[in-house]
């Protein structure tokens, strides 16, 4: 426990039992795991990724690659009832100290999980107070934070500064027919047919569902392989994909049942594939790879195309196609999410850490992007350091 955190006494519309609330800096332990899960069930509007099964998933492959990390988990309890869970982790930046949302780069959306029967804001106000008083840490980063949550709100509140951007999604309870395809235009569809009338010259195009988790584990190897042939010719870097953890974790989860994965084969060759990961009627898009032989064909475009066919049928509302909102996403969905970065200094030198990552490492980021493919395959290992 936090000593410089006192607990306090709080009025709740909820008739508890016990009123008092004390807020405490948790270990990463087997016996969190039980609460926190039943918290996730009490919560309201949090992600996935906020769950006890990503952020174990994501430690113990962190560990495995030799990139452990420090996880700092802010919780409330309401006398033996955990009532609030910010999973944090600290990151060395060369001699700064900066505490993120557990689970970067990977994790997509930042969060706080709260019971949905508590006071949100007073004890989101709480968990601040209390991370705000760990003398051990220079700046807070917290990435993704969904324009309209609690924490969004509770951060604009505060003298921060970060970028925009938007993640894609397709909510199918607002389509006025079940098929995603309905919203194609009609120039649309025939491309897509051509796409795959093309994509047979290679052999029988057919679209398949894996289910079990070693199968999972099998296509999620060859789904980085792709990716990394990918952006070896293009000279693109993706912290998510480049972090030792990704795959580990998400072979993880594979074995935990909670991926679902789908391919596209043009005879004996899978063109393209799709893993996410589904919870309460809701998926999020975490891989799409393609073989580059098969570029021209559009094949993550028709692997799309038949997934979104069928996500009616496999209880998904919505699928989120994630950050950012590249034009193939776009393309298919029907809303966007705004997400925001948030910076905040806590030390003296936090200042120098905050006007690093506001300023200058954007800046470095638009030139390696400007560079030509040749130099940036070059640069690519310069440019994850300044993550």
């Amino acid at each position: 426990m936090n000593e410089s955190v006192p607990s306090i006494h709080f009025l709740s519309a909820v008739d508890w039992p016990d009123t008092t609330l004390r807020c405490e800096e948790a270990t990463w332990d087997a016996e969190l795991i039980e609460p926190w899960r039943d918290l996730e069930r009490r919560s309201f509007n949090a992600t996935f990724f906020q769950s006890a099964g990503w952020c174990e998933a994501w430690i113990d492959a962190a560990r495995a690659c030799g990139a452990a990390e420090t996880p700092r988990i802010a919780t409330i309890w309401r006398g033996p009832t955990l009532v609030l869970l910010w999973p944090l982790t600290v990151r060395r930046l060369s001699v700064f100290r900066i505490l993120h949302h557990l689970g970067e780069p990977a994790t997509q959306y930042g969060d706080v999980l709260i019971d949905k029967r508590e006071d949100r804001r007073a004890l989101l106000d709480m968990a601040w107070k209390m991370i705000r008083s760990w003398h051990d840490i220079d700046a807070i980063e917290l990435r993704r934070v969904r324009d309209g949550t609690i924490l969004a709100s509770h951060l604009a509140r505060h003298r921060v500064r970060g970028s925009r951007a938007s993640a894609p999604i397709l909510d199918f309870r607002n389509l006025d027919a079940a098929s995603a395809d309905g919203q194609r235009t009609s120039r649309t569809r025939q491309a897509l047919r051509r796409h795959e009338r093309q994509l047979g010259e290679y052999g029988p195009v057919s679209f398949e569902l894996v289910r079990r988790p070693e199968e999972q584990c099998l296509l999620l190897d060859h789904a980085f392989s792709l990716k990394r042939a990918w952006q070896q010719q293009k000279a693109a870097d993706s912290a998510g994909y480049a972090h030792g953890a990704s795959l580990g974790c998400l072979q993880r989860l594979a074995k935990e049942g909670d991926l679902l994965a789908a391919y596209l084969r043009a005879g004996d060759e899978i063109a393209a594939v799709e893993i996410g990961a589904l919870n309460q009627r809701r998926y999020w898009s975490l891989v799409q790879s393609y073989d580059l032989r098969f570029s021209k064909h559009a094949p993550g475009r028709l692997l799309f195309w038949h997934l979104l066919e069928r996500c009616p049928e496999l209880s998904i509302d919505i699928f989120d196609f994630l950050a950012p909102a590249h034009r193939h996403k776009l393309e298919w969905s029907n809303a966007e999410v705004a997400i925001d970065d948030y910076l905040v200094p806590v030390s003296t030198r936090g200042y120098l850490a905050v006007s690093y990552l506001a300023r200058v490492r954007p800046v470095l980021r638009e030139c390696y992007r400007r560079l030509p493919v040749g130099l940036r395959q070059h640069a690519s290992g310069f440019l994850r350091r300044l993550n």
